[in-house]
């Protein structure tokens, strides 16, 4: 008679993926974060072995496991782990524990993290910005209760939370023409991504209502990385294009474009002003103090958090975030200042 295969246990997937099991465990019901490759590792032991973690915590068929799944792109990203951080502290109190996904803004790993959640018995979903489109969302809200975060998707199980991105790039970028700035570098985001996509239509809007023609030379992809910054900037110099400001993506691809602009012989802003967008906590502290567009990033954890029990609970609260706001530093500074 053939013997019946045991089941995978936490301790089969943290061998295979080279890992110790607090490692998985971690992985999978705590918003520490785990490195990308681990969690790369943990992700492809989960599926070789076919383990399937039990959050329920009963066999009922109305028993919620007490747990919200988040997906999310980048675990280092700084922007991400403040909202992770007040999205925990609203939940815990409520008696929920988190199970985080990552996709990396890839599409298909997007798809393949909310199977993940879903086969998880997670309660509900948090999506943290991401290249899903808004058909993928309604679909798998058919399942699942899911928060969009960074989207504008319309349904009677989702519930949005979104920054308006066009106006934060149209203020950076008025910020600089009203400093007297006419030839404004961009360096983008992710390509195709939402939030980049936007922050570069508000710079050309900006522009284009001053009767400023947007030139392509004088726009680079990025990847919202400081190496990103870092890289771009420099090919700015070296095409010999003249800027006497830029408009980064955000705050990390304007600390690699300072790096750069210091390293060539530019002086911030007394040659080239530059303005990021996010705030985060480092940006006050660094060398010039950066001039930013600051998102209400707690405010967007805290309330996609609120947004998921108000879901699960049937209500249908709308919520509203605090208007982005101009924070204006030492980065800046009116171009019939520089180099005088």
């Amino acid at each position: 008679m053939k013997k019946k295969k045991r089941a995978a246990s936490i301790y089969d997937v943290a061998k295979l993926a080279g890992v110790s099991p607090s490692t998985v465990s971690r992985f999978l019901n705590r918003t520490t974060f785990v490195s990308d490759d681990k969690s790369q590792n943990i992700e492809k032991a989960i599926k070789s072995l076919g383990y399937k973690p039990n959050y329920q915590m009963g066999q009922g068929t109305n028993t919620r496991s007490m747990t919200i799944g988040v997906l999310i792109q980048h675990p280092e990203s700084p922007h991400t782990s403040r909202i992770l951080n007040d999205m925990e502290k609203v939940l815990n109190a409520q008696g929920y524990s988190l199970v985080i996904a990552t996709g990396h803004w890839q599409r298909s790993l997007e798809s393949h993290a909310l199977e993940y959640l879903a086969k998880s018995n997670v309660d509900g979903v948090i999506i943290v910005t991401g290249s899903l489109t808004e058909a993928q969302i309604l679909e798998y809200a058919e399942r699942i209760p899911v928060v969009a975060v960074g989207y504008n998707v319309i349904g009677d199980k989702v519930r949005s939370i979104n920054i308006d991105n066009v106006l934060g790039g149209y203020m950076a970028t008025l910020h600089l023409m009203q400093q007297g700035h006419v030839n404004i570098a961009h360096i983008k985001g992710l390509l195709n991504q939402p939030d980049a996509v936007a922050r570069f239509v508000g710079y050309k809007n900006a522009l284009q209502e001053a009767g400023i023609k947007v030139l392509p030379k004088l726009v680079k992809q990025g990847d919202f990385s400081s190496e990103s910054g870092y890289a771009k900037t420099v090919e700015l110099i070296e095409s010999k294009v003249h800027f006497s400001a830029l408009f980064a993506a955000n705050d990390q691809t304007a600390y690699g474009a300072i790096k750069a602009l210091h390293d060539h012989g530019f002086r911030v802003p007394e040659d080239v002003s530059v303005i990021g967008f996010d705030d985060l906590p480092t940006s006050q502290y660094f060398t010039p103090a950066l001039t930013t567009l600051r998102q209400p990033i707690e405010e967007v954890g805290a309330l996609s958090a609120e947004s998921i029990l108000n879901l699960l609970s049937g209500e249908r609260h709308e919520v509203r975030l605090p208007p982005i706001e101009l924070i204006v530093r030492q980065s800046t500074a009116s171009k019939f200042r520089q180099s005088s």
